[in-house]
């Protein structure tokens, strides 16, 4: 699958995981535009490599949260943009009880807000060129939780909601989000880690995944991932069965305790990939008992 023609935007690609991203698209071919907040000359460096290995990359400093301006200067550049892959991002780690708002703030401003931004910036110009793809990078925080990462998790769990809601917007349009929580190690994560877990999990294994969800031929739109150590997973959700009480009669709070059980029962799953879907069991199920 090879990116010719192809520009592609790599937020926070300076090192570890976006390093990874842009060099594996530029290897299939594409111009990568390389990002970095410019506070060194990391993402100078990654795109002067790139070239000097042959590739296409050009480095535009910014910050993802001044998403307009980014894809402006990108745009100007370049001459058009194709795909955005979100990866830039921070921690300031805190118990809740502890977390200032501007630690709240400035996390959620980088990963959430800027996801928003970008992705409404370059929308016109992915109408322009036919189509665009978006990948947002989330983390097993923002799946699971994680202590002393309400900030973070927040934002990683809102980039899940953003792009759902954006693959519906965009399908008329050829403009396709996919979610990408990837396990890597990075200057982030991998301080105290030992040089053999380093190779299991390095960031260029994650990359393919990455790759393929920016190219123009993915048709894949909506979705989650996970991926690390060469493993990649699609995740959905799954619900139980549940509990269904009669609604012609009074209900009350120990109708809930009682049947605590059926709730947390998940030998009869389902698993509902639209709104439409999640509510539409549950009030289909109730009318037909209602029937019955």
């Amino acid at each position: 699958m090879r990116f010719d023609d192809q520009v592609v935007l790599v937020t926070g690609s300076s090192r570890g995981l976006g390093e990874a991203f842009a060099r594996c698209i530029a290897d299939a071919g594409g111009t990568v535009v390389v990002n970095s907040t410019g506070g060194t000359d990391l993402g100078a460096q990654v795109a002067d490599d790139i070239r000097a290995g042959g590739g296409q990359a050009v480095y535009v400093a910014g910050q993802a949260q001044d998403a307009e301006q980014l894809i402006g200067n990108v745009v100007e550049t370049c001459g058009h943009i194709d795909a955005v892959v979100h990866n830039a991002g921070i921690v300031r780690d805190k118990t809740l009880r502890k977390m200032s708002r501007e630690q709240w703030d400035i996390v959620l401003d980088v990963h959430l807000n800027a996801a928003f931004g970008l992705a409404q910036a370059a929308w016109p110009h992915f109408e322009t060129r036919g189509g665009g793809r978006l990948v947002f990078i989330t983390s097993a925080s923002g799946l699971y939780g994680n202590f002393g990462q309400a900030n973070y998790a927040a934002a990683k769990a809102g980039m899940v909601g953003l792009g759902r809601s954006i693959a519906l917007e965009g399908e008329r349009s050829n403009i396709r989000c996919n979610v990408v929580s990837p396990y890597g190690a990075t200057e982030m994560n991998s301080a105290n880690m030992p040089e053999d877990r380093k190779a299991i999990i390095k960031p260029e294994f994650i990359a393919p995944l990455v790759g393929y969800l920016a190219h123009a031929d993915c048709a894949e739109t909506g979705s989650l991932f996970e991926a690390s150590a060469g493993i990649y997973k699609k995740v959905r959700w799954e619900r139980s069965r549940g509990l269904m009480l009669d609604t012609t009669q009074p209900l009350s709070i120990d109708d809930i305790a009682r049947g605590w059980a059926s709730i947390d029962d998940f030998s009869e799953p389902d698993y509902p990939a639209t709104m439409a879907e999640a509510l539409g069991v549950m009030v289909e199920r109730a009318a037909a008992a209602r029937q019955d």
